[in-house]
């Protein structure tokens, strides 16, 4: 059975059946390779994902907003974008 050793983040080997036509061989190649960059995008995505936080509003620049309800008390922890929805939902 002939073993191909590919470089990936450690050591990878990968037996072929010894009857594999050339074009089998190339197919199961390329799905390895695939299956592999599929991974490190996954890998990359989840990485961006942890490094991002949300973008919070300022509760000072949100109580104009909630003073034309007639609401005083502000809520904590409002997302950028979410300020009338927020707003409309406060209590008080």
């Amino acid at each position: 059975m002939p073993t191909v050793t590919l470089p990936a983040d450690g050591d990878l080997a990968v037996s072929l059946p010894d009857d594999a036509t050339t074009a089998e061989a190339a197919a199961i190649s390329a799905a390895i390779g695939a299956h592999l960059s599929d991974r490190q995008r996954a890998a990359a995505a989840a990485a961006a994902a942890a490094e991002e936080s949300a973008d919070y509003v300022d509760e000072w620049k949100l109580a104009g907003r909630l003073a034309r309800f007639g609401k005083r008390r502000r809520p904590d922890g409002v997302e950028r974008g979410d300020e009338w929805k927020a707003a409309a939902r406060a209590r008080y």
